[in-house]
């Protein structure tokens, strides 16, 4: 209803957070709040709705390049009207809407289907026409299809770019504590993530609930040490103003680069123990310059890592 709302007449808005846009340090993104107390048919909870002047970006980009798409196939099927399987209306149309729904356009387009009515003689039978030769008049339909924007529907569309719902089951939640606590949900996840697929973490069969408590807090621990390791790089490449680390396969580099992918650096690096007789030798592999800068920003020494 309040979306509705909006298309039809602009609301007053109130900004609430700016924020340096994540690797583009020299743009602002910023969000605002509409006011209003907005609340759920069911349960009562609170509804902020929020505005982002990157999402409103986002939003156009994605339309524009939508109707693209749709003009696209409105060209190229007009080029195969009246033919095969497109000789009459309700196939025609069934093909228009098919491409309106795929390309999430539906109501942003005019569309006209004009017919025109072509008559013409054909022969009765085989053969050399002569004059006993019977003809019959035959009526054909002709289509052509004609589309234009909808500007008064895209105007309104305007009108929602950039929009989005926040609910909140906390009553005394404002706006902007609603916000930062969603846009910290993929940090929160990415734990998730890690405690699944880096660490393994698997449904687990034992019988004591306390063995099972016992190896959730291993999997704890891990993860506070991961965080700690990520805080501790991070907050040194701020020192040192190392803006990112090329951890990635092919050098790719990482603005924010994980512990797992620190990890995998040194993935291979070895220490060969070889003995002689009552000689021991000792051989180590070569550290390469970022590795030997993750050394560095870890707080180590080269001695201290191969301890």
């Amino acid at each position: 209803a309040f979306k509705n709302e909006l298309r039809r007449k602009k609301k007053r808005r109130i900004i609430i957070w700016r924020r340096v846009i994540p690797e583009h340090s020299d743009q602002i993104e910023y969000f605002s709040c509409y006011k209003g107390d907005h609340r759920t048919v069911k349960d009562n909870y609170k509804i902020h709705w929020i505005f982002s002047s990157e999402k409103k970006k986002r939003d156009q980009g994605d339309r524009e390049k939508a109707l693209k798409k749709a003009e696209y196939d409105f060209a190229e099927l007009s080029g195969k009207l009246n033919t095969r399987k497109l000789k009459n209306r309700k196939d025609i149309l069934t093909k228009v809407n098919d491409i309106l729904q795929e390309r999430g356009v539906k109501n942003y387009f005019h569309i006209n289907l004009t017919e025109v009515g072509e008559e013409y003689k054909k022969q009765i039978g085989f053969g050399r026409p002569g004059r006993k030769t019977k003809f019959k008049t035959v009526s054909k339909k002709i289509y052509s299809l004609s589309y234009t924007r909808n500007r008064k529907t895209l105007k309104e569309e305007k009108n929602v770019d950039g929009l989005f719902p926040l609910l909140s089951t906390d009553p005394e939640m404002i706006a902007k504590e609603a916000l930062l606590a969603y846009k910290y949900q993929p940090r929160l996840e990415k734990r998730f993530t890690q405690f699944k697929n880096i660490h393994n973490a698997a449904p687990l069969f034992f019988k004591k609930i306390e063995r099972v408590e016992g190896i959730m807090f291993l999997f704890f621990i891990a993860l506070m040490l991961q965080a700690i390791i990520e805080r501790e790089v991070r907050c040194k490449m701020k020192d040192k103003n190392i803006i990112a680390l090329p951890v990635y396969p092919e050098n790719r580099i990482a603005y924010h680069p994980t512990t797992a992918k620190i990890f995998d650096r040194f993935d291979g690096i070895s220490i060969y123990h070889l003995k002689q007789g009552k000689k021991i030798k000792i051989y180590k592999d070569e550290l390469s310059e970022l590795q030997k800068e993750i050394i560095n920003i870890l707080g180590m020494s080269e001695k201290e890592y191969w301890l």
